[in-house]
């Protein structure tokens, strides 16, 4: 029994060490395209933009380093090398759709946006680099106090623009389709489904993505520094382009794993299969757990929090054997 839990840890170790090594090489990827992008236009991302797809991506992030092994040893071995064909032509295959979503993007905005538009972007950063030049003056010279907190960069200014949107929304899409096809799960570890945590921050940022671009929230899109989009038509390219990254990176590397790794795409298939509605149930208790627990916080009422508490004790913890 102790050799099997050890083979069974092993190969969790294993899968999750190749996978994260293939999420990092297409994230290193499609972030250098995007900062290649903007500077080559004269602009930058915003701090707010950042700090918002950053926290639900850093969630993710966390989530997919802590899956744990499933209970039986499975008969198919986890691949275990980043130079196997279905590996490696995989991650080549999703690197080519990404960037040609990200570049037909970034083409899409500044022909929409234009040339005066766009050089305005370029004087406003411009005027923003001359005025931190002359502060880190200041601050070398002694005549101001160098501060550096939260605040400073969440107020720090910024020029929306539709290249700028554009970027960050496809961009945040194509970080997580990369999370979310390059999580194999089972036969080896817990499933996607099984994950909760990120299951439910993957959700969220298709969410989000999906909120921001439709505009359901525009005090949203202007903390964040987002520009509407023009008209419909836009914004249905825009989210062609996001459901291009999800879907086409997702059939090309089950493609791919099938045509050179048919056995463990057996075992995919005979373990999705398996899925049932009932297993949507512990995720949907998991996401009203957090909505609550957004509630009572924002609420600030004390007494509430100790109330939910008592109950959260009393109904939903298990009782010890």
């Amino acid at each position: 029994a102790n050799v099997v839990t050890l083979i069974r840890q092993g190969r969790c170790t294993l899968l999750s060490a190749l996978q994260q090594q293939q999420i990092m090489m297409l994230e290193c990827i499609i972030t250098a395209f995007t900062l290649s992008a903007l500077s080559l236009e004269g602009a930058r991302s915003s701090q707010r933009q950042m700090m918002a797809s950053s926290w639900l991506i850093m969630i993710a992030s966390l989530s997919f380093s802590y899956s744990k092994p499933v209970d039986q040893l499975h008969r198919v071995r986890p691949l275990n090398s980043l130079f196997h064909p279905a590996v490696f032509l995989s991650m080549l295959g999703q690197a080519c759709i990404h960037l040609f979503c990200m570049s037909y993007a970034v083409k899409l905005a500044t022909e929409t946006m234009g040339e005066a538009k766009l050089q305005e972007v370029v004087e406003f950063h411009k005027r923003d680099d001359e005025a931190e030049a002359a502060a880190a003056a200041a601050i070398e010279s002694g005549a101001e106090e160098e501060e550096w907190d939260f605040w400073s960069m969440w107020e720090k200014p910024f020029l929306p623009n539709l290249m700028n949107t554009v970027i960050f929304l496809v961009e945040t899409a194509q970080i997580i389709a990369i999370l979310f096809v390059n999580y194999k799960g089972r036969p080896w570890m817990n499933g996607l489904m099984e994950n909760h945590s990120l299951f439910l921050s993957i959700f969220l940022c298709v969410a989000l993505v999906a909120t921001c671009a439709w505009g359901y929230f525009p005090a949203l899109n202007t903390l964040i520094h987002l520009e509407p989009f023009p008209d419909d038509a836009f914004r249905w390219q825009v989210m062609g382009l996001v459901g291009a990254s999800l879907v086409g990176t997702f059939v090309w590397d089950r493609v791919v794993v099938a045509i050179f790794a048919k056995p463990i795409f057996s075992a995919m298939v005979d373990n999705a299969k398996k899925t049932t509605l009932n297993d949507l149930k512990p995720i949907l208790m998991t996401l009203l757990k957090v909505v609550g627990g957004v509630i009572l916080l924002g609420s600030g009422n004390i007494l509430l929090w100790i109330g939910a508490f008592y109950a959260y004790r009393r109904f939903f913890r298990q009782p010890s054997a």
